[in-house]
């Protein structure tokens, strides 16, 4: 698909991929914060502090800026319109960046009256990024499904917003609020709404088309979308549990539907990467099983299910695939040839990552239903060490792309 994608469609690589940078960065900083909180973590209930300041780190600075990232990317290719304003897509970064920063310092600190100036840099960021969504749906053609995927998750954006700005000035000024609604609608409104939706979307034509098979039924991903929505409706409504009995279920036809679609593929195997896509899917329906059962393993190990389970695996086994899929692609050139997508991929460091990862999280799942913070600290030192092999497969992918820039020089082309 993307090698028939017209280099105006494209931004240039060094957008995207300081995000991508960036993010690697913050988890880095996320797995530190939760090994020095490993005490803190079993028994936390919500509040201020190091465990609260990890979560933000990797939604806020690994999950966000992944996703701003990667669908500032590739949405172009399904709206068949590019991003023009590139100054705004540097702005952004250059916003959020600082702002996530200045939150989470924040707030691992117990300093709500510093919290205040972080997130409003955050929140000014999201909206410029909301902007340079909308402009670029608007008008656009073919991948529907992909189209209103986005849509779903720009509306959930601005709820996310609005519940986190509220949040915060509960912090900050004492505003009454039902912290525990506004809390349960910030959380569907940003997991489930705009990262689920927007991963959702992408997932449908991004994953078939790694694994060359065709995508979901139309019919099938819109009626997934539609219960998908009505579910976090029904969950910010204060109906937490039927909205979440609902989102199990479209979660199971969304993965279900994916599968189909991957047994039919033409490339075989699908790659290691997808052992941790899959993972991500089981942490997914088993987050939603917990909620609609009215969280009987504590809504502490919801979030591990939630965030680091569903969210960043997924995340980290679709990067695994895409950086140097997307780096070939920008490096892709007539004089130079283009990088095998094979060379790009340092097959045993993300062999150890994999293993890394996953270990982690069964640590910490340990840690939370045991209460053991001994559980929590290796398993965070566990996930500190998959994220430094993730920041060292970033380098190992850019070092790649030098390398092929230099090799041969423009006026000298590439070997056939």
């Amino acid at each position: 698909m993307f090698a028939n994608v017209s280099r105006s469609r494209l931004l240039p690589m060094s957008l995207p991929f300081r995000y991508f940078g960036a993010a690697a960065a913050f988890q880095l900083a996320a797995w530190a914060a939760l090994f020095f909180a490993s005490r803190e973590l079993v028994s936390f209930d919500g509040g201020l502090g190091p465990v609260f300041s990890a979560l933000h780190l990797l939604t806020l600075g690994v999950l966000a800026m992944t996703a701003i990232g990667a669908s500032l990317q590739l949405l172009p290719v399904a709206t068949r319109q590019p991003v023009r304003a590139l100054w705004a897509v540097k702005l952004l970064w250059w916003t959020l960046v600082p702002g996530t920063v200045v939150f989470t310092a924040a707030a691992g600190a117990y300093r709500p009256e510093l919290m205040g100036p972080g997130a409003t840099l955050v929140v000014a960021a999201l909206i410029v990024y909301a902007v340079l969504l909308w402009k670029n749906l608007v008008g656009a053609r073919g991948m529907r499904v992909v189209v209103a995927h986005g849509w779903a998750a720009l509306a959930c954006l601005a709820g996310l917003a609005a519940t986190g700005i509220a949040l915060v000035a509960r912090y900050e000024h004492g505003i009454a609020l039902d912290h525990g609604a506004f809390r349960a609608a910030h959380v569907a409104l940003a997991a489930y709404g705009f990262m689920g939706l927007l991963a959702a979307g992408l997932s449908g034509f991004l994953l078939p088309m790694l694994a060359v098979a065709p995508p979901p039924s139309p019919r099938v991903s819109f009626t997934v979308l539609a219960a998908a929505v009505a579910a976090i409706g029904l969950a910010c409504l204060g109906f937490v549990s039927v909205g979440a009995l609902m989102g199990l279920v479209a979660a199971i036809a969304h993965v279900v539907s994916l599968e189909r679609s991957l047994r039919a593929r033409l490339r075989s195997p699908l790659g290691p990467a997808f052992v941790l896509i899959r993972v991500s899917w089981a942490c997914l329906l088993a987050s939603l099983a917990l909620a609609a059962l009215g969280f009987p393993g504590g809504t502490l190990l919801f979030g591990v299910l939630l965030v680091p389970g569903w969210l960043l695996t997924l995340l980290l086994g679709v990067m695994q695939r895409i950086l140097p899929f997307l780096a070939s692609v920008h490096a892709s050139t007539a004089s130079r040839g283009t990088p095998l997508i094979s060379a790009l991929t340092p097959v045993r460091l993300l062999g150890v990552h994999r293993v890394l990862h996953l270990g982690a999280l069964v640590l910490l799942l340990g840690a939370v239903l045991s209460g053991m913070p001994v559980l929590a600290r290796i398993g965070a030192a566990a996930g500190f060490a998959a994220a430094a092999a993730f920041a060292a497969f970033y380098v190992y992918v850019l070092l790649k792309v030098r390398a092929h820039g230099n090799a041969y020089p423009p006026s000298q082309p590439a070997p056939a």
